[in-house]
């Protein structure tokens, strides 16, 4: 039985018998009321997480903290449990493994970060977290920690995506898209509204710090083309994504003046076969469309079907900026 057809079964139950709910608010009320105290490492951790299933940004904020840090002659380090990989129960330092051995957000993680910055993959984020403090890292991330409470956090961050302002996006899964109750993130420390220039109404929810979504002048391409002016050119466009926040993307093609012709929409974490490019070269041919314009994820595991595109393969990629007070705010809580 594939993962596929898992996943669907296990919807399937937890719509009927959300026993999940319990556990969630049993989980929260034992470290809440101290029962369980989260352990300590005798490095500062910071956690980077939603309460939603995807889509708010958390490795490009995890990105942009960790490289700001470095900047500021700390010791970083990143813990990520690497999800998508093939085994999931293995644990280890990041190198130069494949997506398909560590996960395309940990590639993404590594194409962006400063070299000297480790990435630890582990489901058991206390053990990755002393690994990196044993190796001289005094600051360690967790990427996508907001629902581990295992290990204490000297910072909790937040992020909220356009898709949280939604009141159908507001119900815990398989209701909706959130991991737990809304109301839940009065627990972080800092709370982040990304992608805040793609909203166009008033924000409902309560936030300390807004980040703009922005994109670089340069793109990856399979071909010569080498800037988001090179892609304006052309109207035969094919959008391709496998993100937790796919009408995000759309948005932000539609902000960078990008003409798609047609889209194709595939589940968070897609992991693209033959078949699935077979279906993108039909629909260019089709449609005379002559080049795919993706997420940078999604380009990390479409670039090993470079030979069997029949069309060129171009990803726009995110600007890692942080406003001034947001990195004024994760210094003072430091020290």
């Amino acid at each position: 039985m594939n993962n596929k057809i898992i996943t669907s079964l296990v919807t399937v139950f937890l719509f009927v018998f959300p026993i999940h709910l319990f556990f969630i608010k049993i989980k929260n009320l034992l470290y809440d009321f101290k029962v369980i105290k989260p352990v300590k490492i005798s490095s500062k951790v910071i956690s980077v997480g939603n309460v939603s299933l995807g889509g708010t940004g958390k490795t490009p904020i995890t990105i942009s903290i960790a490289n700001f840090l470095q900047k500021k002659g700390l010791k970083v380090g990143i813990v990520s449990r690497g999800y998508g990989r093939k085994k999931s129960s293995n644990s280890f330092l990041v190198d130069n493994q494949h997506w398909t051995e560590c996960g395309d957000e940990v590639v993404l993680l590594k194409n962006n970060l400063h070299s000297e910055i480790p990435i630890f993959v582990s489901n058991n984020k206390v053990f990755a977290a002393k690994k990196l403090s044993k190796m001289g890292c005094n600051i360690i991330i967790l990427d996508d920690g907001f629902q581990h409470r295992k290990i204490h956090r000297d910072i909790d961050i937040v992020l909220i995506g356009p898709q949280n302002q939604l009141k159908n996006r507001q119900l815990i899964y398989p209701y909706g898209s959130l991991r737990e109750p809304l109301k839940n993130v009065k627990r972080a420390d800092i709370t982040i509204m990304t992608k805040k220039n793609i909203v166009k109404n008033k924000s409902i929810l309560n936030f300390d710090y807004a980040l703009d979504l922005v994109i670089k002048d340069e793109i990856l391409s399979t071909s010569k083309d080498k800037l988001i002016k090179d892609l304006l050119k052309s109207s035969d466009n094919l959008s391709v994504c496998s993100i937790g926040d796919p009408i995000s993307f759309s948005k932000t093609l539609e902000s960078l003046n990008i003409n798609i012709k047609k889209r194709l929409i595939f589940p968070d974490h897609w992991s693209f076969s033959l078949q699935d490019v077979n279906k993108i070269n039909k629909l260019a041919s089709k449609y005379d469309l002559h080049n795919i314009i993706c997420t940078e994820k999604d380009y990390i595991k479409l670039i090993d079907f470079k030979k069997s595109l029949n069309i060129s393969l171009n990803s726009i990629v995110i600007k890692h900026n942080l406003s001034k007070e947001f990195e004024e705010d994760i210094l003072c809580r430091l020290t």
